[in-house]
């Protein structure tokens, strides 16, 4: 356990760097809903680890699986209140100028990377071609 214990001592910074983001948009402020979280990440990149075809394409599917996430965000409060709230254009764009919301984008973008990679390693041990 002592091999978890350095590993974890290298990565808590930038964790308590992008905790402020993480706590404010993927949680209630207090404490991250991780599940939630972990399972849109999960199955965005999931689905774009299957399309990609080289690696050399890692950083557009990653920007690519943030803005598939930005989306999801967005809509998942309209379609499960049945589209009554509405989309207010000027929240949507001035949220981007605020630091808490660019901590969050930022580390969904270091989790895509992440988890794109991992499963596109993966998929080339599973699915290998001729």
């Amino acid at each position: 356990m002592e091999y978890l214990d350095q590993i974890m001592g290298y990565i808590q910074p930038a964790i308590d760097f992008f905790m402020p983001g993480l706590l404010a948009y993927a949680g209630d402020g207090a404490v991250v809903d991780w599940m939630p979280l972990g399972i849109q990440l999960g199955v965005i990149a999931l689905v774009l680890a299957l399309l990609m075809r080289e690696f050399g394409a890692i950083l557009i599917f990653t920007v690519v699986g943030v803005i598939i996430h930005v989306i999801v965000d967005t809509v998942m409060p309209m379609v499960r209140g049945g589209g009554a709230d509405g989309f207010d254009f000027a929240v949507f764009a001035q949220q981007f100028t605020q630091m808490d919301y660019l901590l969050y984008l930022g580390a969904m973008a270091i989790g895509y990377l992440v988890a794109i990679t991992i499963l596109s390693i993966l998929k080339g041990l599973v699915f290998r071609g001729d």
